[in-house]
This record gives structure tokens, C-alpha cells and sequence, in this order.
């Protein structure tokens, strides 16, 4: 089971990939609309479009769009596999339903005219198969996890040890002579630096450095003023104090965080040395902005200069530096000759500006699902838990009497989510999807299939090729009253469904158990999952269930049989984490549940009113396949 510093840790993990994996098909983007645009795109603009990219390495979720690369992923091997693979690592259902308790002996029968399934050896080794497959990739995935956060810790200790040690050093700086710093305080003037900025010479640097967030400081080696003139000097002080102008020392440290948290993306390190080259040579187009053009070759001399005396500045958090490799520096030397590629075409670079965003519209931005939440609103009615005062439902607002179904807010300590409330049980049917067996179907397909107006996915699936593409449901599926699906041969299932009067039904069940009792009652839905979470009007759950945290859906009814839909949304660490069993048992309590079931949760979790996904999905790929859907009929 998963702990919530576990699921918080791992659903960290999973956003870092998928943003990794994002930022990687945006930079290559970029680089490209960089190349071809080198030389008619403003300097600073070049620098400006990395902005993007952070922008979009630290937003906690994205929005879905239609533009999205993802939409055209929707059914590639490649979405199935990631989801599958997360799921297995992240648990949100058992591995083995069979094994599952049931607290409740069933009274549900097919009809007579029922089709006994036949059983397929092939399915079931195939499974047996699955099993170990799962095993492999739930090892691996957290592996995966373990060899990342190790990366994270060894090169936050080595950043934190470096910046420490170089602060320590630069502690025994000593002060430069009055007329020089009377020059550096007169520059700061003219560039209204408020900002008090410390000037200092240290034996510590090997090139000229602004250093530090809180307490800036300007470092100059030894024996500088011997080396440069008084004016060359001015020009180092102008670039420093536009990159402080410029807050290149909190870019450069929010560069750094991301490094060690995307440490394995050698993408992101080549774009961020690209990063760090645009921001010296937009800070030398600042500063050539500022001075006569007369003074240009003296400002690329003073480059060329640095370049021979000093060495590239060291990789430190916080810490800008004039210097570069010679390849930079032989870059910004032909920007400061050309001084048309400073000022170039505006209309250019508003075509880049619009490319950029165009182009990180359609990779950061997820699967389109129609998402539409329904949220609380001012002066709508709470519904309050007296165990935790925790406000968790919204009321009139979102009811619609026409149709006789209610849709509320749920929110815990952990999580978010959905309850929709249905008040005839006849209309709840089961939906499965049309290929079975090579392929299942989005939620939303499934209620459009059926003719339903709304609907969450119901049980689990096995995954015989690996494809984890929804194809074959677990266990018994029932429909219309006939048995559709057998992958368990003679072995029981716990089953939840629902007879042909609308009650809902549940507990162990065999096949041939279906076919001996069909004279006594018709089970006209059911699907396969566990655990059972209320019996008979008591909670059967122990603990917190022992499942961990995870998106959670469920299905529940009242006494007065009004069907109860939870969907609980996770693996969102800005959004919803996950809820335990308990969790979800607590919500069905407080809703006068009688009788109440645990589905398929993980990536499957979701609901679906009038064609719009309501809940957050937490893959980028929008809705998974599943192999059946409870859906509401008209």
C-alpha cells in the first residue's frame, strides 16, 4: 500500500516525467524555429523565448486543448503502456480480485435464455502472463523512481555543498578602493538600481561574478584594475548590473532547481547552456544600447580580453559570470559587429513570438477531454461531515431536476472529487465496449454508445498483450441480463450490478452459480471488482483499506435506491493526491450509502455528464480505454 508521503512522492515523479517528456518535444521545437530565425529575430527576444520553457517546467498542471500533440497519441501503443505501467506502479486496484473478501452472499441469477460463456485456455495463460508482466514493470517503474530521487539527492548536496564552500571562501573578500567603487555606485545610479550591491575583490574568483540572491555582491579577481582599464572596467560593471537588472541570478538558480529535478533529460541541459548563452549575449546588447557605438570595439576588446585572461566561471547556483567558453564569446562578438541582429526586424520577431506560442500551446498543453468542472459556488448548499466538519458538496446549482440526477463537489484532507446522484436505479445500465477483446472505448464512448447522458467507468481489465488498451474485462461481465465475458472460468468473483428491478447486488459469485440460480432472480448488470465498502447499511472496510492512495471510483445505493456515482481524482499533487478505501467509504456513509463498491480506479477514474469529462484526469493523453461504463439512460 502507499502511504501518503509515498503517493505524494511518486505522483511527483510521474508529473516530473511527463514534464520532462513536454519540455523535450517543445525544446526541439524551439531549437528549430531558433536556427531558421537566427539572424532576423532581436537578440534579446532569442534570450526572452527560453521564458517558455520555464514557465512551462513549473506549472503544476496544464490545460487541455485540442491543439494538443496528445490528441494524435490518443491510441498509440505508446499511451497505453506509460498508463499501464503507471497504474501497476501506483496501485489503485488489487492485483488478483479473486483473492478479495466478500462480505455478502449474492442473490443475483441469469435468465434462463442466458448464454453460458466459453471458456478460452489462450485468455488465461495469457493472463497468468500479464501477472508477471505487471510485476516486471511495477520493478522497474520503481526503480526508476529510486535511481531519480537518488540523482536529486546527490546533486542537491553537491549544489548546496559547492554554493556553501564558495560562500565561505568569498566571506574573506576585501573591499575595492574608493574611486573605483565610486564608479560602480555612480553606474548603479544611472541604471536606478536601488538595490544596495556590495563590491568586492576576492582570490576565490577567476572572473568577474555577481553572486548571491539576498545580499548581491559583485566579485572582482585580484589585480584586476592592472590588468584592464578604468573604462573596460565600466563595461564589466555595466553588464554585471544588467544581469542583476535583469534578475538573471533567480533565473539562473530556478534553472538550477529544475536541473536537479529533470537531472536525467540531456535535452534540458544542452537548452539551458543555450539559455545561458542567449542571456550573455542579450546583456551585452543592453549594455551596447548604453554606450557610443564609438565604444563598441573597446566593449568586444574587453570581451576578447577576459577571455584570455580568465576561465569560464564554475557551474554555481546564483552566480553570474561575464566570461564564457570561446565559442560564445566569438558569438557575441559577431552580434556586437552586427548591430542590426540588436535591433532587428519587430514584425520578425512578433512571427517568433507567435510560433513559440503556438508551439508550446500544442506540447505543454494535455489531451483534449471536454473538460468542463462544476465548482462551488457562492450561496450554494454544503453538505458538512460531522466527523471532520469538512465541507465536501455543492447543491441546487448543479442539479438537474429535469433528468433527476444531482452532480456535487467532494473535497478530503487529500483529495477531490465528484458524486453524482441518481434517483431512479432502472436507469443505471451497463455499457461494454463494442470490440472486445481487441480493444475498449473512452467513457465518454461508451454513454454515447449506450445512448446515456452520463456515466463513470465500472470494472477492471487484464492485459494479455501488454497493450493495457482495455480490450478484455476481468472477471463477469453481465449485460442486458447475458453473460458477455468469462475470464475466470469456474473460479468466484465478487460482482457488484444491479437486478432488473434497479437494486444493487453484491458479493462472490461463480459462473455456474449464475446458471443454477436463474429462476429466482435476474441479474440484469454486473461487472468484477473488490472490495465490497458497505454491506447492508455497515462498513466492512478495516484500516484504511490497505490499497494506499490513488483516484478512486465507486459505485453505492441508498435505501431509497438512489444510485450513488464517487469519482476522486489523484496523482495531481497541486490538485488531488488520492483517498484511501476508507476515504471513499467515508464519502458513501455520508451520502446514507447501503450498499457500496470499490471499481477500477488509477488513470480509468472518471465521469461523464452530457458528453464533458467532469472530473481532472491525471494522464496527459486525455481518456483511457476501458472495458465498461455504468451509464444513465434518459
Amino acid at each position: 500500500m502507499l502511504t501518503l508521503l509515498e503517493a505524494n512522492c511518486l505522483s511527483f515523479f510521474n508529473w516530473v516525467m511527463i514534464t520532462s517528456a513536454k519540455a523535450s518535444i517543445f525544446i526541439i521545437f524551439l531549437l528549430g524555429v531558433k536556427f531558421v530565425l537566427r539572424h532576423k529575430v532581436r537578440v534579446g527576444l532569442q534570450y526572452g523565448l527560453w521564458s517558455v520553457l520555464l514557465v512551462g517546467l513549473v506549472l503544476p498542471w496544464t490545460p487541455n486543448s485540442p491543439a494538443s500533440v496528445y490528441n494524435y497519441l490518443d491510441a498509440s501503443r505508446m499511451q497505453q503502456m506509460i498508463v499501464s505501467i503507471l497504474d501497476r506502479a501506483i496501485p489503485s486496484s488489487a492485483a488478483d480480485l479473486k483473492s478479495q473478501p466478500s462480505a455478502l452472499d449474492p442473490v443475483t441469477v441469469l435468465g434462463r435464455n442466458s448464454p453460458k460463456a466459453a471458456l478460452n485456455p489462450e485468455p488465461q495463460r495469457s493472463k497468468a502472463e500479464n501477472a508477471h508482466s505487471g510485476t516486471a514493470s511495477l520493478f522497474v517503474y520503481r526503480l526508476m523512481y529510486y535511481l531519480w530521487l537518488l540523482g536529486v539527492l546527490v546533486l542537491t548536496v553537491l549544489t548546496v555543498s559547492i554554493n556553501k564552500l564558495f560562500s565561505k571562501n568569498i566571506g574573506q573578500a576585501l573591499p575595492v578602493d574608493q574611486e573605483l567603487l565610486a564608479e560602480f555606485k555612480k553606474l548603479q545610479a544611472e541604471l536606478q538600481i536601488k538595490k544596495d550591491i556590495s563590491l568586492f575583490k576576492s582570490r576565490h574568483v577567476i572572473s568577474p561574478s555577481l553572486f548571491g540572491l539576498i545580499h548581491p555582491r559583485l566579485l572582482l579577481p585580484f589585480g584586476i584594475e592592472q590588468t584592464f582599464s578604468r573604462e573596460q572596467i565600466n563595461h564589466i560593471f555595466l553588464h554585471e548590473l544588467i544581469h542583476f537588472k535583469r534578475k538573471d541570478i533567480w533565473i539562473n538558480c530556478l534553472c538550477q532547481v529544475l536541473l536537479i529535478c529533470h537531472w536525467f533529460n540531456p535535452l534540458l541541459w544542452y537548452a539551458f547552456y543555450r539559455m545561458r548563452e542567449d542571456q550573455e549575449i542579450a546583456c551585452d546588447a543592453l549594455a551596447a544600447t548604453r554606450i557610443n557605438p564609438e565604444q563598441s570595439y573597446d566593449y568586444a576588446y574587453t570581451l576578447l580580453k577576459l577571455a584570455e585572461t580568465y576561465t569560464t566561471a564554475p557551474p554555481i547556483a546564483g552566480l553570474a559570470s561575464l566570461c564564457g567558453s570561446n565559442s560564445q564569446i566569438k558569438k557575441r562578438l559577431i552580434i556586437l559587429r552586427n548591430r542590426k541582429l540588436i535591433r532587428a526586424s519587430a514584425k520578425w520577431s512578433l512571427l517568433a513570438g507567435l510560433l513559440i506560442a503556438l508551439i508550446a500551446l500544442v506540447t505543454f498543453s494535455s489531451a483534449q477531454t471536454v473538460t468542463n468542472p462544476i465548482s462551488l459556488e457562492k450561496g450554494q448548499n454544503v453538505k458538512v461531515s460531522p466527523e471532520n466538519n469538512q465541507a465536501f458538496g455543492a447543491a441546487e446549482g448543479t442539479a438537474d431536476t429535469s433528468s433527476g440526477i444531482t452532480i456535487e463537489d467532494i473535497a478530503g484532507p487529500n483529495y477531490k472529487g465528484k458524486v453524482m446522484l441518481i434517483k431512479d436505479p432502472t436507469r443505471v445500465k451497463l455499457a461494454v465496449t463494442q470490440k472486445i477483446g481487441v480493444t475498449g472505448e473512452k467513457v465518454s464512448e461508451l454513454v454515447k454508445d449506450r445512448g446515456a447522458i452520463a456515466g463513470i467507468n465500472a470494472g477492471g481489465f487484464y492485459d494479455p498483450n501488454g497493450k493495457g488498451n482495455g480490450a478484455f474485462p476481468d472477471g463477469l461481465t453481465v449485460k442486458d441480463g447475458k453473460l458477455v465475458h468469462n475470464s475466470v472460468g469456474e473460479e468466484g468473483v465478487n460482482i457488484v450490478g444491479f437486478d432488473d428491478q434497479g437494486k444493487m447486488v453484491l458479493g462472490n459469485m461463480s459462473v455456474s452459480q449464475l446458471e443454477e440460480r436463474h429462476f429466482r432472480q435476474a441479474v440484469s448488470e454486473a461487472v468484477t471488482f473488490a472490495p465490497n465498502l458497505i454491506v447492508e447499511g455497515k462498513p466492512v472496510i478495516s484500516g484504511d483499506g490497505g490499497w494506499g492512495i490513488a483516484p478512486r471510483t465507486g459505485i453505492g445505493q441508498r435505501a431509497d435506491g438512489t444510485v450513488i456515482f464517487v469519482v476522486i481524482d489523484g496523482r495531481q499533487p497541486a490538485w488531488s493526491i488520492g483517498a484511501t478505501l476508507r476515504d471513499l467509504t467515508k464519502v458513501f456513509e455520508d451520502y446514507d450509502a447501503v450498499n457500496a463498491v470499490n471499481l477500477d480506479g488509477g488513470s480509468s477514474s472518471e465521469m461523464i455528464y452530457q458528453g464533458k469529462v467532469l472530473n481532472k484526469l491525471p494522464n496527459i493523453f486525455g481518456e483511457r480505454y476501458v472495458p465498461t461504463a455504468f451509464v444513465v439512460t434518459p
